[in-house]
């Protein structure tokens, strides 16, 4: 660069001396000192600098750039780094399967085939969707459903002006009152422990629950007496919160009151004379593409709580004439359902007080083959592999090809023959939002002497079963297979 500042002030300061020497002759003027210094050197070096200052700008550009892109350069090299680190820990993550346990205290299904296990035994039997003449075709032809037939005169019974609804909306609300009914003793007893557990470590929901007026007479006059005796109560199970979970379909989320979640609180605070604040009530609008993802991660949720017992309710109905007409534009062939099923359920850390869990489920994620799984939990020497009896729920659809080749191929070593197996997709008709999710829960209902498991191709590496509840055992003592 010196170089060429010194070549173009030469050359430049060559011409414009020249020409000012030459001009001065011409004029016969007489330059003093200041006029040399001036026009000999200073002008020469100014007009250098300004044509050489686009040359400037360009270099301090590229100087600019260079280092711009080394900073890059050096932030791209360590990202990879960081990269290639966490990919290593990642591979090496992915070589360890994890697994998670949870108590179940009760369980109910309930479908056009029946409730609970009547309704599984109408799986074996293959029963099939009846014709149902209020639902009618494009060409006004009765069509096929799996109507609740009960169900009808509870919808029709139900009187409530407060809220328009749909004929859906009013039958999947029914679905879920029904299914709170089944758990209404498991909910007693959850609800006596929660108030003896607000008055024994929380004083201020203890003071509540005595300006409750719930809250006898007789009830206050023995806190009375136990408190001028000085005396403690021996300690109790700690239960801090009833969660419910309402799982719907997706489809129903601009269409779903809210204020019907608000009812079922302050029914439940009624009924089991319990404080609201103790009732959580959440909402989970699932779609068929992620239903089954979304399921497993709400019980590994579940399973990671403290204190907190849970009751699920999944529930879905399109037996509904304005809802099919719609479906019917796209497919004369769609076979309406509806079905609604529902556990109470905690972790392993959460006891109730006068209750026993029926059954414990396990769930095994990040593993890779089934016979590893069957090893893992000393689930490969039962009887129930030389017996003909299904037990392994199929929560996909057989008659895809792709889907039924990729079911032979994972258990095409194992000790599970293709008749073990029990297929719940078409049971449901094309009401399949909820499909997986309702099917899973029916792994409570088979038979007990069996130990029944659930499988779907969509996650090939999770694997789930149900065991029976054995007192003996120690809950926090859970796998964590490597």
């Amino acid at each position: 660069m010196i170089k060429i500042i010194i070549t173009a002030f030469a050359g430049l300061a060559l011409v414009i001396n020249t020409c000012v020497i030459y001009y001065w002759r011409d004029t016969a003027f007489d330059p003093a000192n200041s006029d040399l210094i001036s026009y000999l050197v200073i002008l020469p070096m100014l007009i250098t600098v300004l044509v050489l200052s686009p040359y400037f700008i360009f270099k301090a550009i590229q100087r600019h750039q260079a280092k711009k892109e080394d900073k890059l350069r050096q932030a791209a090299d360590f990202e990879q780094r960081t990269a290639e680190n966490i990919s290593g820990e990642q591979k090496e993550k992915a070589t360890q399967s994890r697994q998670f346990a949870l108590n179940i205290y009760s369980s109910a299904a309930r479908h056009s085939f029946g409730e609970n296990e009547s309704i599984l035994e109408q799986y074996k039997q293959f029963k099939s969707p009846e014709l149902d003449a209020d639902l009618l075709n494009a060409y006004g032809l009765p069509v096929l459903s799996l109507r609740i037939q009960d169900l009808d005169d509870a919808v029709e019974s139900e009187d409530d002006d407060s809220m328009k609804l749909s004929q859906r909306e009013k039958r999947i609300r029914q679905l879920i009152m029904h299914q709170l009914e089944q758990h209404a003793d498991t909910l007693s007893s959850a609800a006596e422990n929660l108030k003896n557990s607000a008055m024994f470590y929380d004083s201020e929901m203890a003071y509540q629950y005595r300006m409750h007026p719930a809250w006898t007479g007789e009830y206050r006059a023995d806190d009375d007496l136990e408190e001028d005796a000085g005396g403690m109560a021996e300690p109790i199970s700690r239960l801090n919160k009833l969660c419910i979970h309402i799982l719907l379909p997706e489809s129903m989320i601009h269409h779903w009151h809210d204020e019907s979640c608000v009812r079922m609180q302050h029914l439940l605070a009624e009924q089991f004379s319990i404080l609201l604040a103790q009732i959580e009530i959440k909402q989970h609008f699932v779609s068929h593409q992620t239903s089954y993802i979304e399921w497993l991660t709400l019980l590994e949720q579940i399973a990671q709580q403290e204190y907190v017992f849970n009751l699920i309710i999944s529930a879905d109905s399109e037996i509904d004439q304005d809802w099919l007409d719609e479906k019917y534009w796209q497919s004369e062939q769609y076979i309406a359902a509806e079905y609604a099923s529902s556990w109470c359920i905690a972790g392993l850390n959460t006891e109730i007080s006068g209750l026993m869990p029926q059954k414990k489920l396990k769930i095994m994620l990040d593993e890779a083959s089934i016979e590893s799984f069957l090893l893992k939990n000393q689930l490969q020497s039962h009887q129930q592999y030389q017996q003909d009896e299904p037990f392994m729920l199929i929560l996909d659809d057989v008659l895809n090809i792709k889907t039924s080749k990729q079911l032979q191929r994972k258990f095409a070593n194992s000790l599970i023959e293709p008749h073990h197996f029990l297929y719940t997709h078409s049971r449901l008709g094309n009401t399949q939002q909820l499909a997986k999710i309702f099917s899973f829960m029916l792994g409570m209902h088979l038979t007990e002497e069996l130990i029944s498991m659930v499988f779907s191709i969509e996650l090939d590496h999770a694997y789930s079963f149900f065991e029976a509840y054995q007192e003996e055992q120690t809950d926090k003592e859970l796998l964590h297979s490597s």
